[in-house]
């Protein structure tokens, strides 16, 4: 081989590694070129696909790479649903607990005003009672007046206990310190020992509070 042939190869090969590194060259640039692009839009991976001028190499790691940053994505979103899921529970939750305390105080102020009305109402119930023992003991209760005055008693008390209202007239049972007003004590042998023998006036209660007691007499041997 001639000196002038060993030039000619010896520029062939030169020329061949220069090719060589310049599609490594330019491959390795397509990659940062790449890296900088990818941003995780899932619209890139379909531009990735489309792109023929790609090595399947680099495709896959720019594939690989677009995939993790949708995970990361995906996992921000996810977090995100997760505090906007508590911090909606906790709303519903504050919510249920104010409207139902709201209802447990409007209760209260109802039951509370119905209470002070009744009160008031208790002494017209009490000159029912006398006037019904009058005409009872008198023999006048089957007079007309009478028979009205004990209907129209009957539907006041209806009333009152449709919101609640109980009497208290435990006669014949245990004398009871919360519910009643010892007045008077006798002797009995038809009645037990500390047991009620009469009610001298009515006692009430408003849904199971005692708003006045009855006075009783009672069994004391």
């Amino acid at each position: 081989m001639t000196q002038k042939d060993k030039e000619k190869v010896i520029n062939s090969d030169g020329e061949d590694m220069k090719e060589k590194n310049k599609i490594k060259s330019g491959t390795g640039d397509e990659e940062k070129k790449m890296k900088r692009k990818s941003k995780g839009d899932g619209d890139y991976i379909k531009e990735l696909m489309e792109n023929e001028t790609l090595s399947d190499n680099v495709l896959a790691k720019e594939l690989l790479r677009e995939m993790e940053l949708l995970k990361d994505e995906i996992k921000e979103f996810k977090k995100s649903e997760n505090d906007h899921i508590d911090r909606i529970k906790r709303m519903q939750a504050d919510y249920e607990n104010y409207r139902k305390r709201t209802i447990k105080e409007q209760s209260e102020i109802i039951k509370r005003a119905n209470k002070d009305l009744i009160e008031k109402l208790l002494p017209v119930l009490d000159s029912f009672d006398s006037a019904l023992e009058i005409g009872e003991s008198s023999g006048k209760d089957d007079d007309e007046f009478f028979r009205g005055l004990k209907m129209i008693y009957e539907k006041l008390l209806d009333v009152l206990k449709n919101e609640g209202l109980k009497i208290i007239a435990p006669v014949g049972e245990e004398f009871d310190p919360h519910t009643c007003e010892a007045a008077v004590t006798e002797a009995s042998d038809k009645v037990e020992d500390h047991h009620i023998i009469s009610v001298l006036r009515k006692g009430y209660m408003l849904n199971d509070y005692v708003i006045r007691p009855a006075v009783v007499k009672v069994c004391v041997k």
